[in-house]
């Protein structure tokens, strides 16, 4: 069967040419495009680095339990791209909070933090004390609730409409005063649904096994790599706190978008020209079987099945899918790598991508033969007669 079907094709090259181009041009197209996208996060990396992270995020792998040193703190807080910088911990992640009057148990976070964190995490306050009391308030039971939080068990600050019940929270059986509600829009949303309290209020709060606790600092866009090594050096110099870096990159996800989005758009402009190649190709294969027409009579009445006769059609096209899906998958690759070469850029090329290229170019050369195949079985001895 297989040698019938290569026999076939190279008895006219031309028409397996022509059978084989579009297929050739989609593989090829799709190969290029992709591996130029590839490539090309580098460079968009590259374009995105000053859309860095605002945040500069430092870990205390070592728990920090007296908390970070205030004057430490300060000298990075001076440094001149810095907007804010203070604790911004999360203390416990499931901390059991409920109303002074136990009606509902919501399992909350605990957020430890000081009127710097706040600032620097871009947390407002909604109603109530501004969260500057933090620094000021000890160990006395203020907490500031998420707006999500507080509207779930109905509470809100002393002054703001609440009667004395619904001004109080109990965080893991302690009692703390509701002194405002704060909420989150930069992208720390767990606020809105957690309870805020300062450092020296925390003792009575257990410290789960999940606490993060973090110096945080706002930079301005683009120094918050500078800005995270001079603070590691600065605030854990004798490496107490066994602090470490894990400010994550604000332009990653949008980076990974742009690069994914050029992705797309090279396998949908080789889906489609390997759309018009599938066309192509069944046009062809029509075409054939029409002009053949004699000789599929005769093997038919050879003795060969209606399945056998298509089934040598399908080879035919799959033989032709193979030998475009690899030239094209080559040509695209050569493609990408002179645009490369041109641009200056190291190419960047999936391993994965020839073989699936190579493999999509013979699927639609598959089912571009299917109606051709069907139409090939159909032939009948009688046919080849009157031909």
């Amino acid at each position: 069967m297989v040698g019938d079907a290569a026999a076939s094709l190279l008895s006219r090259p031309w028409h397996a040419i022509g059978m084989m181009s579009g297929i050739l041009l989609g593989v090829a197209s799709a190969t290029a495009a992709v591996a130029i996208a590839d490539t090309q996060q580098t460079q968009i990396d590259l374009r995105f680095d000053l859309q860095r992270s605002s945040h500069v995020v430092l870990w205390s792998q070592a728990q920090a339990p007296d908390g970070f040193p205030p004057e430490q703190v300060l000298l990075v807080a001076g440094l001149e791209p810095v907007d804010a910088v203070g604790e911004f911990s999360l203390w416990n992640t499931r901390a059991s909070v409920t109303r002074s009057i136990a009606s509902r148990t919501i399992v909350a976070p605990v957020i430890v933090a000081d009127p710097g964190g706040l600032d620097a995490s871009e947390t407002t306050t909604l109603s109530g004390a501004t969260p500057r009391l933090l620094a000021a308030s000890g160990r006395l039971p203020l907490a500031w609730v998420g707006v999500r939080l507080a509207a779930e068990l109905g509470v809100a600050p002393v002054g703001a409409g609440a009667v004395a019940a619904d001004a109080q929270v109990v965080v893991s059986g302690r009692p703390f005063s509701v002194a405002g509600i704060v909420a989150n829009r930069a992208g720390f949303d767990y606020v809105d649904g957690a309870v805020v309290i300062a450092r020296d209020a925390a003792g009575d709060v257990p410290l789960d096994g999940a606490a993060n606790i973090r110096l945080l600092a706002h930079v301005r866009p683009g120094s918050a790599a500078a800005v995270a090594d001079y603070a590691l050096a600065v605030v854990d110099h004798d490496h107490t706190l066994a602090l470490k870096d894990v400010t994550p990159p604000d332009g990653e996800r949008l980076l990974g978008d742009v690069a994914g989005d050029l992705r797309q758009v090279g396998a949908a402009l080789g889906g489609f020209v390997g759309l018009v190649g599938m066309i192509a190709i069944a046009n062809t294969l029509m075409l054939s079987v029409h002009n053949r027409s004699r000789e599929l009579g005769l093997r038919s009445a050879m003795g060969w099945s209606r399945r056998r006769i298509g089934v040598l059609i399908l080879t035919e096209s799959g033989f032709a899918g193979l030998i475009a899906g690899l030239t094209g998958a080559a040509i695209g690759l050569a493609a990408a790598a002179l645009w490369c070469a041109f641009q200056g850029w190291a190419l960047v090329v999936w391993p994965a991508l020839p073989w699936l290229a190579t493999i999509a170019g013979i699927a639609a050369s598959l089912v571009g033969g299917l109606i051709p195949a069907l139409r090939a079985a159909s032939v009948t001895p009688l046919t080849a007669m009157r031909s």
